[in-house]
């Protein structure tokens, strides 16, 4: 039996999960980040951290844009139909 390929619709609404999930990670090191505070990093592991943080927020940013576009691609190939 062959399953049938997944459709754009599902694809956007995937992109958008992924970004939430993503952006909820974000929010989740933060909030570790305030509570490990009462420990003091080193410099290295503040560095690392951080640098962990940025690529989190860059994946998310990214994400979404793609979602974003998607979305619009669709709702514009709706409109034409």
């Amino acid at each position: 039996m062959t399953e049938a390929p997944i459709e754009r619709a599902e694809v956007v609404a995937l992109l958008f999960n992924v970004s939430d999930v993503a952006a909820t990670l974000a929010s989740i090191e933060r909030w570790l980040k305030e509570t490990m505070a009462k420990r003091k990093l080193t410099k290295a592991e503040r560095e690392e951290m951080n640098a962990r943080h940025a690529r989190v927020l860059a994946n998310v940013e990214r994400t979404r844009g793609l979602a974003e576009r998607a979305q619009a691609k669709l709702d514009a190939e709706r409109s034409r139909a």
